[in-house]
């Protein structure tokens, strides 16, 4: 548990620990702003400028968009389950459906520059990795082609090297597509904001059991909401659903590599 959280599903590097330095008892004394006594002030950090940038980017230049669905995440919890001590995060297992949905839906893998839709052919997987400074975005490079192994691994390693601030340009550049995921804080959705130039971003809530009925039982199954904010300039709710679909084939269809 952290902070009262279920974070055993969840690799490591999502559960972001807490800032460390200035207590949160100290205040500047005779600091007023707006008549109210100020604790403390304190800088934006370069992660946190970068942050401020992007997110006024995003919202200045697309139209935005959104479409919800609950997954069905029964398939990757079975195959959680057949691996025993060596299985695998959910993260992994929504990361390669996602990466590898995208070529079917070129929309979504796709920025519009001007009057003009520039569709990738390279997958390269944005994924929010939660560091003391707040999020950052590292990018799997080529995310599609890899197996379910080289996805962790290669996840694991931009998140390492993102806490312990030794990422290279080249691992938060050149992103098509972003997910963050935000389940284990107990979040069901949201409306994320796709990181510019990028045109989607795919924000995974918290999984956990739900009543369903199956072939005419009432039974129970770990479901999560998925939320899919898009460029409405260029893609629109059909296409987007469609994604959404073909990723929750992807998941019901768990591979084992």
């Amino acid at each position: 548990m952290v902070g009262g959280r279920d974070v055993a599903q969840y690799p490591d590097f999502l559960v972001a620990p807490l800032p460390t330095g200035v207590s949160a008892h100290t205040r500047m004394t005779n600091d007023i702003h707006r008549g109210i006594p100020v604790k403390r002030r304190t800088s934006l950090t370069r992660v946190r400028r970068m942050m401020v940038q992007s997110m006024e980017e995003s919202v200045r230049r697309a139209a935005l968009g959104q479409v919800t669905r609950e997954m069905d995440l029964s398939a990757v919890q079975a195959a959680r389950a057949a691996a025993g001590a060596r299985r695998r995060s959910v993260n992994t297992y929504v990361l390669a459906a996602v990466a590898r949905a995208l070529p079917n839906h070129p929309l979504l893998n796709a920025e519009l520059v001007e009057n003009t839709i520039v569709t990738f052919d390279a997958v390269n997987l944005g994924m929010a990795v939660a560091t003391p400074d707040g999020l950052v975005v590292t990018v799997i490079h080529g995310a599609d082609q890899r197996s379910l192994d080289d996805l962790e691994t290669a996840a694991n390693d931009l998140a390492t090297r993102a806490r312990t601030g030794k990422l290279k340009l080249p691992d938060i550049e050149g992103g098509t597509f972003t997910v963050s995921n935000l389940g284990m804080y107990g979040i069901d959705g949201g409306f994320p904001l796709p990181r510019p130039p990028e045109g989607a971003i795919l924000l995974v809530g918290r999984m956990r059991e739900q009543p369903a009925i199956v072939n005419g039982q009432l039974t129970q199954r770990p479901m999560a909401w998925f939320s899919l904010a898009f460029d409405h300039r260029f893609i629109d709710g059909a296409a987007a659903a469609a994604f959404l679909q073909e990723v929750q084939e992807r998941l019901t269809e768990v591979a084992g590599s």
